[in-house]
């Protein structure tokens, strides 16, 4: 191999292994925001729950009817929840979890063998095809 090949074939390798963490970066920022919109997301259900505790006390308080509005934050709430799980399987794509020692649950390196911790075999999981 010629000294230019070596140094085209670095190349490549280097620009394959930017892309890389360019594509890790753009996951890393995307599920950053993610988790913004779930915690505002989250922040909205907690005052939604806080105006319905405050809505039944006024209505047995005052014996008023608040039953429209009762309705429409509980329906609101549960929108907001099933968003939240939306987005929150959307994180977890972006950063699935490491796998777990069956034996004594401890994290280990996607292509271990054995546990580091107990020293059990681990079964060679396929990733999953997209």
């Amino acid at each position: 191999m010629t000294f230019l090949e070596r140094v085209t074939k670095s190349a490549k390798s280097l620009g394959e292994g930017a892309k890389t963490i360019g594509g890790k970066a753009g996951d890393i920022v995307e599920s950053t925001k993610l988790k913004f919109e779930v915690s505002k997301l989250e922040k909205e259900v907690e005052n939604n729950i806080y105006a319905l505790g405050n809505l039944v006390f006024m209505q047995f308080k005052e014996a008023a009817d608040h039953e429209e509005e009762i309705n429409r934050l509980l329906n609101t709430t549960k929108v907001l929840e099933e968003e939240i799980v939306k987005l929150s399987k959307e994180i977890e794509k972006l950063n699935p979890k490491p796998p777990v020692c069956p034996k004594c649950n401890e994290e280990y390196p996607p292509n271990a063998k054995y546990c580091m911790n107990c020293g059990e075999k681990l079964a060679q999981e396929t990733p999953p095809a997209e």
